[in-house]
């Protein structure tokens, strides 16, 4: 493509240069010829020939050449100026270059009018619109008809080139007509040439329009598909994240909820006890339970508000497990049993509250559903991981089945690349086994 659209440009530029030189060679013909005259004294016997007779002949070569410079200045501003011109000046130009190679017409020969050649591949060149070209073109081509030496003649006075050409003894005819005729052949050839690539050029072009259309209509209906695949995936992932969401307000409402109906549960178990046992104890004991009820309101109302637990709020994690146990240990008659081993508070907030729902929820479903009296808690914390072994001494069972607050542990669990053990037996109790590598936790803060 590069290429055609080079060789479009040097026939153009090449018929140009061909067209100066006819130009320069018809006034050397004119001037020599004058020369001739004058040296052989035959003055008489070429104005018998001619019908007019011209300017001078050295000012038709100086004002011939003067004017074709003109025009090759036109050609050089607008490849200079490029497109920052406007159709206007661009029109105005191709109308000059006409009236230049007119001009030079009417000094040199009618019969030289190829020059009226460079106009029209100017024009087809510069002028942006088909419609211009094709009126420019028009143009151009009726001045071609009408300026022809023959029609001339027959209205004005007008010399011919063929005259001046016939003066010449039969060699030197030969030569110039034949020297005449190369020159207006080459700019023929030159322009068809011009006008072939041309041609091609625009096929090119509509070609390429046309693959760039078929593309930009195949781009459209990806682009259509791809929207449509893009609006399920916003639904889907607008419905994954209700429910994630739900799941998520459902554990925490399931933790807070069961662990604090589990502790009230236990303590009204006591209280019954102490009515009949230790009456006096009874207003203590309503107290505490009084507290935990309302601990548990807390805890549910910083849940639906997406915060952590208020026992991790107002503490950290040692002392909110501990406060945890202890609030089991002092409203009833289940004992839990907390150890911790290493730097339990320096962990991130989210493992922070993976560690204490984990204990929260076993110590629920120890004394909820495995009827347990006793619950150990080991929580040990290393530089690269953390272990938790919660034991009960409950009734145990033979194959577990995870409800909801095992399940939603064991999400918790994998969300910081851990995993998550069980073992039950009847008679046996319940062991819970959870190990979480620090290094490769998942960041939820």
């Amino acid at each position: 493509m590069m290429e055609r659209f080079r060789s479009y440009h040097l026939a153009r530029y090449a018929l140009v240069i061909v067209n100066l030189g006819t130009v320069v060679f018809v006034a050397w013909i004119l001037v020599s010829t004058t020369a001739l005259v004058c040296l052989n004294d035959d003055a008489r016997d070429l104005l018998e020939r001619l019908r007019a007779v011209p300017v001078r002949p050295r000012d038709a070569l100086i004002g011939s050449i003067f004017l074709y410079m003109v025009l090759i200045a036109s050609v050089a501003y607008r490849e200079v100026e490029g497109g920052r011109l406007d159709l206007v000046p661009i029109l105005l130009l191709s109308l000059l270059d006409l009236a230049l190679c007119i001009g030079i017409l009417g000094t040199l020969d009618y019969g030289v009018k190829y020059i009226l050649l460079v106009p029209v591949a100017n024009g087809v060149a510069y002028l942006p619109d088909k419609t211009w070209k094709t009126a420019f073109t028009a143009l151009v081509v009726v001045c071609y008809v009408l300026l022809d030496y023959e029609i001339i003649s027959a209205g004005f006075p007008v010399f011919s080139m063929d005259d001046y050409i016939l003066y010449h003894p039969a060699v030197s005819r030969a030569f110039l007509l034949g020297a005449r005729n190369v020159l207006f052949s080459v700019g023929e050839v030159l322009f068809i040439a011009f006008l072939v690539l041309e041609l091609q050029n625009v096929l090119e072009e509509s070609r390429r329009i046309r693959l760039l259309n078929r593309a930009l209509t195949e781009s459209h209906d990806k682009l259509a598909v791809a929207h449509a695949q893009l609006q399920k995936y916003s639904e889907r992932t607008e419905e994954l994240a209700k429910t994630k969401e739900r799941n998520r307000l459902a554990r925490e409402i399931h933790d807070t909820v069961g662990h604090c109906l589990t502790g009230i549960s236990l303590g009204l178990q006591a209280t019954r006890e102490l009515v009949r046992s230790d009456p006096s104890m009874v207003g203590p004991q309503l107290g505490r339970l009084d507290e935990l009820s309302r601990q548990g309101l807390l805890d549910i109302r910083r849940s639906l508000k997406e915060l952590r637990p208020d026992m991790l709020e107002r503490r950290n994690l040692s002392a909110a497990l501990k406060a945890l146990a202890d609030e089991i240990n002092s409203c009833s008659t289940r004992h839990i049993e907390l150890t911790v081993e290493g730097d339990a508070d320096g962990l991130s907030p989210s493992l922070e509250e993976t560690v204490y729902r984990i204990a929260q929820e076993s110590i629920t479903n120890a004394v909820r559903h495995g009827n347990a009296t006793s619950v150990r808690i080991e929580l040990a914390v290393r530089d690269d991981a953390l272990r938790i072994d919660v034991t009960d001494d409950g009734a145990g069972c033979d194959a577990v089945r995870e409800g909801f607050g095992l399940q939603y542990m064991r999400e918790r669990v994998i969300a910081h690349n851990g995993f998550l053990e069980i073992e039950s037996a009847p008679g046996k109790g319940f062991t819970l086994s959870v190990f979480i590598p620090r290094s490769g936790a998942k960041s939820h803060d």
